[in-house]
C-alpha cells in the first residue's frame, strides 16, 4: 500500500468520523429542542402566563406568546396543552393535519336586578300563582318564573371574540379582544406547527454525505 493511498483512506476515515460527529451533535441539539419545545408548551398551560393590557376607553387585550413546536412533537404537544384526540377525531378533527390551535377559557361576571311579576293560571280546578321575571343586556338574557319556592329561568349569553396573530423577531403574539367588557380570558394557551426542516437539516443526510466522501477519498 503506497503513501498517498494510505492518506487518503486516513482522510476518508477522519472526514467520515467528523460527519458522524456532525450527525450525532444534531440530533443531540435536535432532541434537547424536542424538549423544550414541550416544556414551553406546558408552561403555556398555566393562567399567569397571559398578560392583560388596557386602553384609555378601558378596552382589555389580552395577550399570549404562541409556541412553536415541530411536526413530530404535535400529538404531544397537543395532549399537552389540554386538546383530546379522540374528540378532535370525532369532530372530525385529523389532528396530523394541525397547524395551528388555540384553546381559550372565558369567564363573565357581573350584576343585574330586575322586579318580579305576579301571575297566575288555572289547571282544572286548582290555581297555580307564580312570578315571572326578565332581566337583560347586550350580552345576556334571563327570563324565568318562581313557583313554590323554585326558580325556572331560560339564558342566553353572547359576545363577540377577535383574535389577531402578530409575528416579531423573537415570539409570535396572539392578541384577543372580546365586546363584553365584563367578559375575561382564565386560561388560554396557542400552539403553532413550525414548518418542516430543509432536507439538509436531516441528521441522516450528514451520515450518508460523510459515508459517501469518506469512500470516494479512500479510493
Amino acid at each position: 500500500m503506497n503513501s498517498n493511498k494510505l492518506i487518503g483512506i486516513l482522510s476518508g476515515i477522519f472526514i467520515l468520523s467528523m460527519f458522524v460527529y456532525i450527525g450525532f451533535q444534531h440530533r443531540k441539539i435536535n432532541r434537547l429542542q424536542d424538549d423544550n419545545q414541550l416544556k414551553a408548551v406546558e408552561l403555556s398551560t398555566l393562567k399567569d402566563t397571559i398578560a392583560v393590557y388596557q386602553n384609555k376607553a378601558g378596552e382589555l387585550t389580552y395577550k399570549l406568546s404562541v409556541v412553536e413546536v415541530d411536526h413530530s412533537n404535535l400529538k404531544e404537544s397537543l395532549a399537552l396543552a389540554n386538546f383530546d384526540i379522540k374528540k378532535l377525531r370525532e369532530n372530525d378533527i385529523a389532528w396530523r393535519k394541525i397547524t395551528n390551535a388555540l384553546k381559550l377559557e372565558l369567564e363573565a361576571s357581573g350584576h343585574g336586578e330586575t322586579g318580579l311579576r305576579d301571575s297566575f293560571y288555572v289547571m282544572k280546578t286548582d290555581t297555580i300563582q307564580y312570578s315571572t321575571f326578565a332581566w337583560s343586556n347586550d350580552f345576556l338574557r334571563f327570563k324565568g318564573s318562581v313557583q313554590d319556592e323554585r326558580l325556572f329561568f331560560d339564558y342566553k349569553y353572547k359576545t363577540g371574540i377577535s383574535i389577531i396573530q402578530e409575528a416579531h423577531r423573537k415570539e409570535t403574539l396572539v392578541s384577543v379582544f372580546m365586546t363584553d367588557p365584563n367578559a375575561s380570558i382564565t386560561s388560554a394557551n396557542s400552539i403553532t406547527v413550525k414548518h418542516n426542516r430543509k432536507w439538509y437539516q436531516k441528521p441522516w443526510v450528514w451520515g450518508v454525505a460523510g459515508l459517501t466522501t469518506g469512500i470516494f477519498i479512500s479510493k
